[in-house]
């Protein structure tokens, strides 16, 4: 064997040997975890989910499972239905993140990571028996996140974020009756400058009608008293308060009433308003442009004008919307209420100028013959 040979034999053997002693070093490194390429929990455990428990930095949102599978409710916020396409994404975002890879055992590194600040998510079953607890921490800038499991000291790099709105409110089912504006075939209407009104309708084809009577050349305008029906068949809230709240009894004082009468016999009582602002005039002592004094008339606001509240009462009992307005108040857009009539006047239209029956044609009489 040349001395040539030699050297490319003691290369290879170099090679070899580096090799292996790499591949014993990441063998015995606690550099991987068997779940990583799994996902962070497999969905058909998340089935036997109850509840599911969200703390993000102050706040806590605790979602229960109402014994259907499509009906949950917040507990935070007077046990009221939370939108289920909210929960069913929280669940699949759970259920569909893969663990990337492990990032750390070190509790120094696993520091770093924000997991102080970050969302613990629980998801438990009906004893209350963790199917999936973990923490997230930061986000990375391609689309990641840190997280790690409940009582685990390993960190782990997910395959997406998550996003989780703190504000309770947003979590919650918007609307709170089931009926729409073509169910609607009597209104009576109390407004706020005490104008009343009673229409009806067959059905949804027919044209309002009235019994009371209207001022001379005035007829009901369909359009304005169809939108009482959708504007509080669609009412919404963007948001809830306590119902001893200050302004919501100022709403409740000053508000208009409203009773719909639907085709299956149900009816809803519904009133709406706001604390309106309120204003006094003071005399304010003022220096002219000569030196003078002068005395002006000023308008000051004692009581600004307050949020809009509404609220329902259905005559079927066991219509959910009832126990909904003992828990909370409820509070809509203002424009949800100046949409809405205020006078009577806003209901009504010039009646047409009656049609003049044209003058019938005078033809002169046939002259007789002369005898």
């Amino acid at each position: 064997m040349n001395i040539k040979n030699l050297y490319i034999s003691a290369g290879v053997l170099t090679i070899l040997a580096i090799a292996t002693s790499l591949f014993k070093k990441s063998d015995s490194a606690p550099l991987l975890d068997d779940r990583v390429g799994t996902a962070i929990v497999e969905r058909t455990a998340l089935s036997d989910t109850a509840k599911i428990i969200v703390e993000k930095e102050d706040e806590t949102l605790t979602f229960a499972n109402m014994g259907e599978s499509n009906t949950w409710v917040l507990e935070e916020r007077y046990n009221l239905p939370v939108t289920y396409d909210r929960i069913s994404q929280l669940a699949q975002n759970v259920h569909e993140a893969k663990l990337q890879r492990f990032v750390s055992e070190n509790p120094e590194r696993i520091a770093t990571l924000g997991f102080e600040t970050g969302e613990r998510i629980r998801f438990s079953d009906k004893l209350g028996t963790d199917i999936v607890a973990f923490q997230l921490g930061k986000e990375t800038e391609n689309g990641r996140q840190f997280m790690r499991y409940e009582g685990e000291e390993k960190a782990f790099l997910v395959d997406t974020t998550f996003f989780i709105n703190a504000s309770l409110d947003s979590w919650l089912e918007k609307k709170l009756v089931d009926f729409g504006a073509d169910d609607v075939t009597a209104i009576e209407a109390s407004l706020q400058n005490g104008d009343q009104i009673r229409v009806t309708r067959e059905n949804a084809d027919s044209d309002w009608e009235t019994d009371d009577t209207l001022p001379e050349g005035k007829i009901l305008n369909q359009s304005s008293v169809g939108q009482i029906a959708s504007r509080l068949s669609d009412l919404t809230f963007t948001a809830t308060a306590e119902t001893g709240d200050e302004n919501v009894v100022a709403a409740k004082e000053n508000s208009h009433q409203f009773t719909l009468k639907l085709n299956n016999g149900d009816s809803y009582e519904y009133a709406i308003g706001r604390q309106p602002e309120v204003a006094v005039e003071r005399e304010v002592e003022k220096e002219g442009e000569n030196g003078e004094a002068t005395t002006e008339i000023e308008e000051e606001v004692v009581t600004p004008e307050g949020p809009v509240y509404y609220f329902i009462a259905s005559s079927n009992n066991a219509d959910p919307v009832n126990s909904y307005m003992e828990r909370a108040a409820f509070e809509a857009s203002s424009y949800q209420f100046t949409s809405l009539p205020d006078t009577l006047e806003k209901l009504l239209s010039d009646a047409p100028e009656p049609e003049e029956s044209p003058t019938p044609l005078v033809t002169a009489p046939e002259e007789e013959p002369a005898p």
